[in-house]
């Protein structure tokens, strides 16, 4: 299963693709959290979320704010580069509540996009654009261009506008299908009408399940919104020429299911596991 340009190779069977790195390891989005993504699997996709600076700077977060993970208290937006880099990246990460932080006073710092882009030179990359602006959609593809990185990223949002206007702007880049294309595919798919849909973008990039805190599987009597991955939202794809990653997928069980079902990828907060269930699921696929 290949995207339309370049961002796959034609032998490529399943994508490991780092959310954010190895966060449970290393702060999020961070260097080193990307840099031992890479130790675990040479090959893995990494992928990463954008949001604009106050001196138009492009800095490597999840969040639109500073508090969420740092020291720092405020919108992204309001800092420039230089205080963002002053603060303390992970400082605010707890994986017990509240009880431990496991990152702080470590040193760790907030990554600039295009530091990432040159010191992984080779890595493929998820870029998630967070900051709804065609301006900032801009920046980011200079960087990307500047960096001869075009071959090398897919681009996505949940801002339907970017994902488009990417699509215009640079026709090399790779990019995800938006929120709507996606619900609309699946509507038709249900309908045994997703011939009709188009494809327009380059892969899915979806949840198992619509509810944006819960997308992966988690047991009977869990509401989570609608599914949107199933065996025959894959087919579908598949038949349409287009790739399926299913994110953010943490638990073993689900990993090897989707595997299973036939999903070109998986996103997940924790790589080695994940490249675990792949080499024992797809010796034979």
């Amino acid at each position: 299963m290949l995207l339309k340009k370049n961002f796959f190779i034609p032998t490529r069977k399943f994508e490991i693709i780092a959310h954010r790195g190895s966060p449970r390891e290393y702060p999020e989005n961070t260097a080193e959290s990307f840099a031992r993504a890479l130790e675990i699997w040479s090959d893995a996709v990494l992928e990463l979320d954008v949001w604009r600076t106050a001196d138009e700077r492009i800095v490597v977060m999840h969040d639109g704010v500073l508090d969420a993970s740092t020291d720092g208290s405020g919108p992204v937006g309001a800092a420039t580069l230089a205080e963002i880099r002053e603060l303390e990246a992970g400082h605010n990460i707890s994986f017990d509540g509240g009880k431990s932080f496991p990152f702080r006073g470590r040193g760790f710092r907030v990554a600039e996009f295009g530091e990432l882009l040159r010191k992984f030179p080779r890595a493929r990359m998820s870029v998630d654009i967070k900051y709804d602006s065609i301006e900032f959609a801009r920046s980011v593809l200079d960087c990307i261009e500047e960096n001869d990185a075009a071959s090398r990223v897919i681009v996505g949002s949940f801002h339907g506008r970017i994902v488009s206007w990417v699509r215009r702007a640079n026709p090399v880049v790779a990019t995800s299908f938006s929120k709507w294309e996606i619900i609309r595919f699946m509507a038709l798919q249900r309908l045994g009408l997703a011939f009709l849909a188009g494809t327009k973008g380059d892969a899915f990039m979806v949840p198992e399940y619509t509810g944006a805190d819960k997308p992966e599987y988690l047991g009977r009597g869990v509401f989570q919104g609608l599914r949107l991955v199933s065996r025959g939202f894959i087919r579908a794809a598949h038949r349409a020429g287009v790739p399926v990653f299913v994110w953010t997928v943490n638990r073993r069980d689900n990993m090897d299911r989707l595997i299973a079902w036939g999903v070109d990828g998986i996103v997940s907060d924790r790589p080695a596991e994940l490249v675990d269930a792949a080499l024992s699921l797809l010796q034979g696929r």
